[in-house]
């Protein structure tokens, strides 16, 4: 599989990723009164992931790319804490880098050869924990609606919280969680 690291730093053609990166906080941020704790996943180059670094709640970041891992540390230094591992393989506990009762940010692709019935999975194993999903799409594609309907049939609320169609593709981000908690 092939990565972008160096086309504008983003996955997309044409970025507002500054706007993205703030409407993410932004959604991200009506749910930091609710945890004490937040994770996030795939940081890329950290285009995004750099409005989380002083966040009101502790950020724990993790990348699975090892090309990114290394941009990552080298644009935020010490700043950050960041490992190098796979959302398949972060446990589901209140650790340091566990997704139960935590603020989950993604900024994993979600669609395309990523999806699978793994990552319904997780994903739900997850929400279960009490944890609430922060995630970004460029398009929602046949495959991302998939993994939300899966969702929505075990009972989790999906809503498109944001978009910013300055982005080529647009790019949206969608909360997803458990019904009646926060907001």
């Amino acid at each position: 599989m092939a990565y972008i690291t160096k086309f504008k730093d983003v996955g997309s053609i044409i970025s507002s990723s500054d706007q993205f990166g703030a409407k993410m906080f932004e959604v991200a941020g009506t749910h930091f009164g609710a945890y004490p704790r937040g994770v996030f996943v795939g940081t890329g180059s950290g285009v995004v992931a750099q409005y989380f670094i002083d966040a009101d709640i502790p950020f724990s970041f993790v990348e699975k790319h090892p090309d990114f891992v290394a941009l990552f540390k080298e644009r935020f230094g010490r700043k950050t804490d960041i490992l190098g591992g796979d959302f398949f393989d972060l446990p589901l506990d209140e650790s340091r880098y566990g997704l139960a009762n935590s603020l989950i940010v993604s900024c994993m692709p979600v669609t395309g050869p990523f999806f699978s019935e793994r990552l319904v999975t997780q994903f739900a194993a997850a929400l279960e924990q009490g944890s609430t999903i922060i995630q970004m799409s460029y398009i929602p594609l046949v495959s991302q609606i998939e993994l939300f309907q899966k969702l929505r049939k075990k009972g989790f609320h999906i809503e498109r919280s944001a978009t910013v169609f300055f982005n080529i593709p647009p790019a949206s981000i969608f909360t997803l969680r458990q019904p009646g908690t926060c907001v």
